[in-house]
């Protein structure tokens, strides 16, 4: 989609004040209409796209956060009637243009919208009945997960690299005008940095609105910082702060993005020194309640900006500890495995975010978040009503997996009981001792843990890729 196609849809649906949507909807489509009828095939294909994706908008989560706003408009808010009417207008232009193709595609997705478990959850969320939020995690896809109700993105060496292959026609042009922009001889991580920059805004501007609507509480984009930096504050404090004027002045205003630093000793420092800054961080690279402690402690103390995560590398962490149960002799140690973050996540949340009355520490600058998932089970024992938001960013793939089938929504699942012996057994993996225990790990330890590890060998090795793609002929 065209950035043009974007900023269409975008004003549309976040900027139109609900008793003006007919008259908007209906200039759209005579604007629509009058373009078709002179364009070439591939600029009737993009108009064809933007009648459906406008059609699609009015049955998603996305007239939740201004269309259908209560808060914002009282009950001067479009109805249903209205925007089925507005609906079948849409797709009768796209019969009427002979876009029946398209007009099939927003039948099936709005058809796939209305059973969405992902649209659900973000509804009972955005009614109270949850205090859970999902995001991508990925880095390309990200307006039809907000369709689903996405509110957050992440960004890393892996998922930017997968932008670019995913979409060459897009990026490589991108990519070419940054090199000739900063000229022959470019430090090839100056480049790399100007070219997620690029992917950043792209994702941040879609956000924007809901951050805005939500006044700086949702809608935010997590920008990866240089893996190969992991040991130094000094360096990720340096290339964070430049990244964020860049995308400052980029955006006409503050940043909605968090900056990525690794669980590691230097990462506390890093995440200490930015959010007494004012830039929220997302703490990755993270598994163990060790970290989780550490870094929550620093940002509830010194932090500046109201919004940070803690991510909770879930498969990440259950994968290496499956391993070493399998080692152990734990026959059942693949359904086993799949306990072992929900045990963490259920201390993680008590200690951490329940007030001092119920036994916690009432942090409530920094928000626990869930990633790299493996199956559905991740999301649905991560959902929560408590007194802290909590969220969840999720694979597309993921994504698709938990929306197959209807799927009761828990208030309570982050307190699915864990099965009976299931504890013990997880205790036979020191990977999953070092992680429960709050005591398990120094932080000088933090980037030897074995996931720790694998995951900063993976991203830099994706990092070095990238780093050739940018700089090759």
């Amino acid at each position: 989609m065209t950035n043009e196609q974007m900023e269409i849809l975008q004003d549309l649906v976040f900027r139109t004040v609900p008793g003006d949507l007919a008259d908007r909807l209906e200039e759209f489509r005579a604007e629509m209409k009058s373009a078709y009828a002179s364009a070439d095939a591939e600029d009737k294909a993009d108009i064809a796209e933007t009648i459906a994706e406008s059609a699609i908008d009015l049955k998603s989560i996305l007239v939740e956060w201004n269309l259908r706003n209560a808060d914002r408009h009282g009950e001067a808010v479009v109805t249903d009637e209205q925007l089925d009417e507005q609906w079948d207008a849409n797709v009768a232009l796209l019969e009427e243009l002979g876009a029946d193709e398209e007009a099939v595609r927003v039948r099936e997705e709005t058809e796939h919208l209305a059973n969405s478990n992902l649209v659900k959850l973000t509804r009972m969320s955005l009614e109270g009945d949850l205090t859970t939020w999902w995001g991508n995690d990925y880095a390309t896809g990200l307006r039809k997960a907000m369709q689903k109700g996405a509110i957050l993105v992440t960004t890393n060496p892996v998922l930017v690299d997968l932008a670019r292959q995913e979409d060459p026609d897009y990026w490589t042009p991108v990519r070419d005008a940054l090199r000739e922009q900063y000229g022959e001889g470019c430090d090839p991580v100056t480049l790399a940095y100007a070219m997620t920059i690029q992917v950043v805004l792209y994702n941040a501007r879609l956000l924007r609105p809901i951050w805005e609507i939500t006044e700086g509480r949702l809608g935010y984009v997590s920008l990866q910082l240089n893996p190969k930096e992991a040991e130094s504050a000094d360096k990720m404090v340096e290339e964070a702060t430049w990244v964020y004027n860049q995308i400052e002045d980029e955006l006409g205003g503050t940043p909605n993005t968090v900056f990525k630093v690794p669980g590691t000793a230097a990462g506390i420092e890093a995440a200490e020194r930015m959010t007494s800054k004012g830039m929220g961080v997302n703490v990755t690279v993270n598994y163990a309640l060790p970290q989780q402690i550490a870094f929550a402690g620093v940002i509830e103390k010194h932090s500046t900006t109201p919004v940070s995560f803690r991510t909770q590398m879930d498969g990440r962490l259950d994968d290496p500890i499956g391993e070493e149960l399998e080692e152990a002799g734990v026959e059942d140690w693949e359904e086993v495995k799949k306990w072992a973050t929900t045990a963490m996540r259920q201390r993680e949340y008590r200690m951490l975010c329940h007030s001092p009355q119920d036994g916690g520490l009432g942090f409530t600058k920094s928000f626990p978040l869930a990633a790299s998932g493996r199956g559905p089970w991740n999301i649905e024992r991560g959902t929560n009503k408590g007194p802290v938001d909590n969220f969840i960013t999720i694979f597309p793939d993921k994504a698709d997996e938990y929306d197959s089938e209807p799927r009761e929504i828990d208030p309570n699942g982050i307190w699915t009981e864990i099965p009976d012996g299931y504890l013990d057994k997880l205790m036979k993996s020191k990977i999953f001792r070092q992680a429960y225990k709050p005591d398990g790990m120094d932080p000088d330890e933090f980037i030897d843990f074995v996931p720790s590890n694998r995951t900063l060998t993976q991203f830099s090795e994706a990092y070095d890729v990238f780093l050739k793609w940018v700089c090759e002929e």
